[in-house]
């Protein structure tokens, strides 16, 4: 159908369109605009192919105006009817939209503008507006959202604010009344009274970060073997005292007979098992507590574990049942403010099982208690530990190197060590600690990897760089920053494992414990000795004269090569810079034992395979500045000849070293 001329909706032929009509319909298809014309005294319509193709109809067919009616949305023409009448009474009317039902299926928006062209006839344009509706409900969801996400980063604000701030008014609170010295027994109750308190802030704040770490994709879930029975036995022993407190009984079933070795991620899964277990006792006033673990199903790969935590406590109603999981979700948020808890428990929990393959699910009716169940998968076909790992070997004390630059958390962890009788030195700098590791022996380092001077990664790398035993030390990242990609970049160099802060203290011991079973307890390396003997023997040997030129040159060279063998580094000429370390150290060698000579022992391995991490070369010119101080000490005593004979002596001059060139952009 064509453009139908005013009164019959006669049809013009192709070959006699006008030349406007033809531009008319070349705007239309290009613009997604269609117009049409009613004959209201006739009751028909003609419109444009445009607008056929937007309603669903085919070109050319005869309308009617009851036809376009009765396919208007029906909830839509009561509004049709009153714009029609406004605009015969104003003769024109703007903008309005209303649904239109296309014959062939779907139905769409269309915005339709008209005006009278007559007493009974009637002009419009009309286009399909579903992309524009669809955009602003869009944007109506997308403003929706928005709102609800500040409402809820407001809620949760608020949340956390009571959270952090509850215990931490009783870390305060308690430390004040500490300071007025209390008598023994109030002072023990106020410790424990401090410890529940930082254990509080320490769940929160680690929920919060499991959360983040959850939603970015970055949960990193281990895989080693472990007894699933003695992890449930463990964590239900945990939560014994916190049951006992309330006067409720607290019982582990399925946990006896032969072990449940599995391979998986058992700090993962005692922390769900923790979540479930805190939220059954602080639910529940009277009665009692269960947890309950066993095989549900297997299949050739799986053994599926049902661990199941059942209370006697408030319930939960069937309309919160389905939000229980949510985050910052609290069903008694008035009980929950009251017992704590941020809201994040249940839904970490929930995560962390189905990152592990498995699922969580809970029953609950109010009044009657709540049994939440986890199931998941763990490897068939896992050995039993061995008698090492059971802990039967007689554990030995370990010569510990700690690293740390906080002073509080230096003489608390140091403390605890020696406690559990280790020996200790702690260090607050990188550079310390490689330093003690180049003139002492060590069985375990404890390094914390955010430290000044030199931090813990370069630390790291220039212990490796030594020559063993010190290279070949355990070495323990301490960090606050545990993401994946940092803990990676520690392991790549070279760290062997790995300790979250804030250390808990038990987990500290335990690691601690499996490797002292097996480690051979080293001794402190002996101390910078001068031998005398050996120096009487070159006086004997080669006459005061010459003994005076190489005492001499061990004086300068002691302070003088370190300077030439960074400079060699720096002009990366390797070979130089090893020769210069092979020589010092020779030079050493003929008058004693030094910690410096084991230093350039390894400076000159490195150099000979080209690469040397900054750190030793800093170290070098450390211990040589120092070993100079004690070499001036020892000579003191010199006999007057020899004496006079060293101050006599030339000192010599060696070739300038030339540095790279370096290219102005």
């Amino acid at each position: 159908m064509l453009i139908g001329t005013r009164g019959e909706g006669s049809v013009i032929p192709n070959d006699r369109l006008s030349e406007a009509n033809r531009l008319l319909l070349l705007a239309e298809a290009l613009s997604g605009f269609g117009h049409w014309r009613a004959n209201l005294a006739e009751g028909t319509i003609t419109i444009s192919p445009q607008m056929s193709d937007v309603c669903g109809l085919e070109r050319g067919a005869r309308l009617t105006t009851s036809f376009f009616i009765d396919r208007v949305h029906p909830d839509d023409r009561d509004r049709l009817s009153a714009v029609l009448t406004e605009t015969r009474e104003t003769g024109q009317l703007d903008d309005f939209r209303l649904r239109w039902m296309r014959p062939d299926g779907p139905t769409i928006h269309m915005t339709v503008s008209c005006r009278m062209d007559g007493p009974d006839a009637m002009f419009g344009i009309v286009h399909d507006s579903t992309g524009e509706v669809e955009r602003e409900r869009a944007l109506i969801v997308a403003r929706d959202q928005a709102r609800a996400a500040e409402r809820a980063r407001g809620d949760f604000l608020t949340v956390m604010s009571e959270e952090i701030r509850t215990p931490m008014q009783g870390v305060i609170g308690t430390i004040d009344l500490l300071r007025e010295d209390p008598p023994e027994q109030q002072r023990l109750r106020l410790f424990e009274s401090l410890a529940q308190s930082a254990c509080t802030l320490m769940t929160v704040v680690d929920d919060l970060v499991d959360q983040s770490r959850i939603e970015v994709g970055r949960i990193v879930l281990e895989s080693r073997e472990f007894d699933l029975k003695v992890l449930v036995r463990n964590t239900a022993d945990l939560y014994q005292g916190s049951a006992t407190a309330k006067g409720l009984s607290l019982e582990a079933n399925g946990i006896d007979g032969d072990p449940a070795i599995v391979r998986g991620d058992p700090a993962r899964v005692q922390q769900i098992l923790s979540n479930l277990l805190s939220n059954a006792i602080k639910f529940t006033d009277q009665g009692k507590i269960s947890i309950t673990a066993s095989i549900s199903r297997r299949t050739s790969e799986s053994d599926y574990w049902m661990v199941m935590v059942q209370d006697s406590g408030i319930g939960i109603g069937e309309d919160a049942l389905g939000r229980i999981f949510s985050r910052f979700e609290q069903v008694d948020a008035a009980r929950n403010r009251l017992q704590g808890g941020a809201g994040l428990g249940l839904s970490i929990s929930q995560q962390l099982a189905e990152a592990m393959g498995g699922s969580i699910a809970v029953s609950s009716e109010p009044g009657q208690g709540s049994i939440f169940s986890v199931e998941l998968p763990f490897a068939t076909h896992v050995g039993a530990p061995t008698a090492a790992e059971e802990g039967d070997a007689e554990a030995q004390p370990l010569r510990i190197l700690l690293a740390e630059d906080n002073p509080i958390n230096r003489r608390l962890m140091k403390a605890l060590l020696i406690r559990h009788g280790h020996d200790v030195v702690a260090v607050e700098d990188g550079r310390k600690a490689l330093s003690a590791m180049t003139t002492q022996r060590f069985d375990l380092v404890l390094m914390d990897m955010q430290m000044p001077e030199l931090d813990g990664l370069g630390a790291t790398r220039a212990i490796r760089a030594l020559d063993p035993p010190a290279s070949e030390t355990t070495i323990v990242a301490i960090s606050a920053d545990a993401m994946p990609e940092r803990r990676r970049l520690y392991f790549e160099a070279g760290v062997d494992s790995f300790l979250p802060k804030p250390i808990v203290s038990r987990q500290l011991i335990e690691m601690i414990d499996k490797m002292r079973r097996s480690a051979s307890p080293v001794k402190a390396a002996p101390a910078d000795h001068f031998n005398r003997e050996r120096l009487s023997w070159l006086v004997e040997e080669a006459g005061e004269q010459d003994a005076a030129t190489l005492i001499r040159m061990l004086l300068f060279d002691v302070t003088d090569r370190p300077k030439r063998i960074a400079a060699a580094v720096r002009a990366r000429a390797w070979e130089v810079a090893a020769t210069e370390a092979e020589s010092l150290r020779a030079l050493l060698d003929n008058f004693g034992q030094f910690g410096l000579s084991q230093l350039l022992g390894s400076i000159a391995r490195q150099c000979a395979r080209h690469a040397l991490p900054p750190a030793l070369i800093e170290e070098l010119e450390t211990q040589a500045a120092s070993l100079a101080i004690f070499f001036r000490s020892e000579l003191g005593g010199l006999p007057g000849p020899l004496e006079r004979a060293v101050d006599n002596v030339v000192e010599p001059t060696f070739p300038v070293i030339p540095q790279p060139q370096i290219k102005q952009r």
